[in-house]
């Protein structure tokens, strides 16, 4: 059984990305904040886990 989208209830691309930013930037913030993990260290969690997804890709 299917249901009707209300497109009342639908978000934009730009909207839905905003969202994903702001909450990643909030959460990054407070790690960093509660020293759990700095900038840096993010930074390089960041380029380590996008070289292994490119290349899980080729």
């Amino acid at each position: 059984m299917t249901k009707e989208v209300d497109p009342k209830e639908l978000v934009s691309f730009k909207e839905l990305f905003m969202s994903e930013v702001i909450q990643s930037e909030a959460l990054i913030n407070l790690l960093d904040r509660k020293g759990i993990i700095s900038k840096q260290e993010l930074m390089e969690e960041i380029k380590r886990v996008h070289a292994s997804m490119v290349k899980a890709d080729k």
